[in-house]
């Protein structure tokens, strides 16, 4: 068993949103800076609101929480810079 935050918060039998913003939080901003994103906490809150819609994908992944938020991540970071216009 993970002692990962992420891996805790993902892993209750109902998914507690208070505990899992501060356990992902680091990661999607530093994602939203690495893709110079224009608005990191929309870039957030769109992860998040992923993970709650598809956290039994996860569970079903055999991914460490981490390695399945950076996927979801990055599939956000590719879809807003494919939105910026040129």
């Amino acid at each position: 068993m993970s002692c990962c935050p992420l891996d805790a918060c993902l892993r209750l039998t109902h998914l507690e949103v208070p505990l899992l913003v501060p356990a992902a939080a680091p990661l999607l901003f530093a994602v939203a800076r690495r893709h110079a994103l224009s608005d990191p906490e929309e870039f957030a809150y769109q992860v998040l609101s992923r993970v709650v819609q598809e956290r039994d994908c996860w569970l079903r992944s055999d991914l460490t929480a981490r390695a399945w938020l950076c996927g979801l991540a990055a599939q956000v970071a590719q879809a807003q810079t494919r939105r910026i216009p040129a």
